[in-house]
């Protein structure tokens, strides 16, 4: 734990201000999103749709070879469940927490 000012910081994990695109799915709905940050634990993204705390998610994340310094782009595939959704800029925030992942190349 961290102190930040008045504020105690709870996160384990370092966040990355990555904006990629991302697929994401549900039990009901598959959809598009944008990553804000993502964790070795956690992602935040950006989407057009409400989703429900607890709701299971699969989601692949393309990565540009040129970020992580590959010589092709990679895929992140992996699954996670909804802790956070907030309206942001008239778009929906969902934070999820990552309960397994995978790297695919592209």
């Amino acid at each position: 734990m961290f102190n930040n000012g008045n504020i105690s910081e709870l996160r384990s994990a370092v966040r990355f201000p990555l904006r990629l695109p991302m697929f994401i799915k549900t039990s009901s709905v598959s959809l598009s999103g944008r990553t804000q940050n993502i964790s070795a634990c956690g992602v935040l993204f950006d989407t057009d749709t409400d989703m429900s705390v607890g709701a299971n998610i699969e989601f692949t994340i393309s990565i540009p070879a040129d970020v992580i310094g590959t010589p092709s782009n990679v895929q992140v595939s992996g699954a996670g469940r909804v802790v956070r959704c907030a309206a942001e800029d008239g778009r929906r925030a969902v934070a999820a927490v990552i309960d397994e992942y995978r790297f695919e190349r592209g």
